[in-house]
């Protein structure tokens, strides 16, 4: 005969209530446990700092520093981080040379490598970046303005760690 774990209510409103601190999360920024926990009552549940601690670390939920204090986040998948890393990586290794003409900045790349490097920039979701255009070696970034190209450049410059002028 087998046996099977039976899920209680207790479960239930667990499961239910760390939805609702993901659903939270996602949607607010929440600085405190306290302010999660007041969040959560609203909402009909009622937790201890304890619960709210194991329900935080089980989630993978972890708070990110910002110039307005820091905030609970959810975490990132394992491929959003493994890609991003990739990406920087990409824009540390084949980022050649930068020049900035006018509100356009132009990119040069080992041969074969500009499209990796010019989706590595879209992806980055820099304001600065209005869209790129890809060859083989030469990558063609425009910006809105050249106070905005040389920010770009900047960025580039403290992505690589080198002077990329």
């Amino acid at each position: 005969m087998n046996t099977y774990a039976v899920r209680t209510a207790a479960d239930e409103d667990a499961a239910a209530r760390r939805d609702t601190i993901l659903e939270l999360v996602a949607s607010e920024r929440i600085a405190s446990q306290s302010e999660l926990a007041r969040r959560l009552r609203k909402r009909g549940f009622h937790a201890t700092q304890a619960t709210l601690s194991r329900d935080l670390k089980s989630l993978g939920i972890g708070k990110l520093p910002s110039e307005d204090g820091s905030f609970y986040v959810l975490p990132a998948a394992p491929r959003e981080v493994l890609d991003a890393r990739r990406q920087q990586i990409g824009i540390e290794a084949f980022v050649q040379s930068v020049r900035v003409v006018n509100n356009l900045v132009i990119v040069r790349t080992p041969p074969g490598n500009a499209h990796g490097v010019a989706r590595a920039i879209d992806l980055q979701g820099w304001t600065e970046v209005a869209g790129t255009l890809a060859g083989d070696d030469t990558i063609l970034v425009v910006t809105e303005d050249r106070t905005h190209a040389n920010r770009f450049r900047k960025r580039l410059s403290e992505l690589t760690g080198r002077s990329l002028a």
